[in-house]
């Protein structure tokens, strides 16, 4: 590499790709690696400066004009070329195909962040989703609590009506299910009651009540927030004796979801289980695109990855309460989850906790965080 930076004058990222390209063993591995036409012609052209044969320079540029072209051909474009090579298996005798490079991810899903931020003309900074499971009063149950933000919620150009928060109620009498805000005001049909009003922007007192059938939502009109001006939002419900502490015959799993809705430019999912009652259990994060959610009380994340989608992100294990950090682009809603934590008087360092940060997380592609319940 450091010869092809000193004999070519390529810099060192172009230097190190040709290098690899030029060392790998087989086709797929130096695809991936290849600079594009304009680089590779000017590599040939400074070969040919060097004193390089004129049959040499004559098939390079050959090939380089076939590669070009069968490039062309390639059904779709560039991209889909990048991602069918990434599922091209490495070097002789290989079994298992590699895994995309965060790069590589990051871009593609920055490019469904800047589609869909055109389409709808919104956007948000990040979205929070914290979900917390603790022992419930009624012995062998625990109750799980949601803590919702969004930060930043800009819209770009004049636009439609926006739900933000919706809950459902029963089928039988419309009424609200048994929830509670996190300091243990019943929640009913009204949303609102679970705003934690210290994290919401003055522009959240203008959501808009709106019931239709069995939905209780809080919608932004066209007008809110007013163009270009942020807006924050924060709520938390606790759903009483959502789950039961260990499994049984008919329930060996516990399950939520979170579907981001709205171009984000930071997605952080952060899973707190009490340790005496789920001590040893790891959550599961499955991207899906499945558009039916599997029962969660028999089979857990389907086995055969139906529908799976690769976000190139995992949960990371961030051991007792909030004792241990992220960076500062990681710890946005730190203050939030304490504040819930206050609010649910619950000790943070009595749970184990687990975080997934994503950045420009692929939009309507629904998030399942799994927990097997303990024996």
């Amino acid at each position: 590499m450091s010869e092809l930076r000193e004999r070519f004058g390529f810099d060192k990222s172009v230097a190190s790709r040709i290098a690899r390209a030029v060392r790998s063993k087989d086709p797929a591995s130096a695809l991936r690696e290849l600079p594009g036409t304009a680089m590779l012609e000017r590599f040939v052209v400074r070969c040919e400066e060097l004193g390089a044969e004129e049959s040499t320079i004559a098939a390079a540029r050959t090939a380089i004009a076939e590669l070009d072209a069968a490039i062309t051909a390639f059904p779709g474009d560039r991209t889909a070329l990048v991602t069918a090579l990434a599922g091209t298996p490495s070097g002789e005798g290989a079994r298992e195909a590699p895994k995309v490079s965060r790069a590589k991810m990051r871009a593609a899903r920055r490019g469904a962040y800047n589609a869909l931020l055109f389409a709808q003309g919104i956007c948000c900074e990040s979205q929070t989703c914290i979900t917390i499971l603790a022992p419930s009063l009624e012995h062998g149950r625990a109750d799980q609590a949601m803590v919702m933000a969004t930060a930043g919620l800009r819209r770009m150009r004049p636009g439609n009506p926006y739900a933000i928060l919706t809950l459902q109620g029963r089928p039988d009498t419309n009424s609200g299910y048994k929830r509670t805000t996190l300091a243990g005001m019943p929640v009913g049909d009204d949303p609102s009651v679970a705003l934690i009003p210290e994290f919401c922007s003055t522009a959240a007192s203008q959501l808009r009540l709106e019931r239709s059938g069995r939905n209780h939502s809080l919608v932004l009109d066209p007008g809110v927030p007013r163009l270009e001006e942020p807006m924050d939002l924060a709520y938390g419900l606790v759903n009483t004796n959502f789950e039961s502490c260990r499994a049984g015959t008919g329930n060996c799993w516990s399950m939520t979801s979170f579907t981001v809705a709205r171009p984000t430019r930071m997605l952080l999912r952060e899973v707190l289980l009490h340790r005496k009652t789920f001590g040893g259990c790891v959550p599961k994060c499955v991207f899906s695109v499945e558009a039916v959610p599997m029962n969660a009380d028999s089979v857990g994340p389907d086995p055969s990855g139906r529908g799976v989608v690769d976000h190139g992100e995992e949960l990371v294990a961030m051991g007792e309460g909030y004792a241990r950090r992220g960076n500062d682009g990681e710890d946005f809603a730190v203050p939030l989850a304490l504040r819930a934590m206050e609010l649910l008087r619950y000790d943070p360092a009595d749970f184990d906790r687990f975080r997934l940060v994503v950045e420009y997380p692929l939009p309507l592609v629904r998030g399942d965080m799994w927990l097997r319940l303990p024996e």
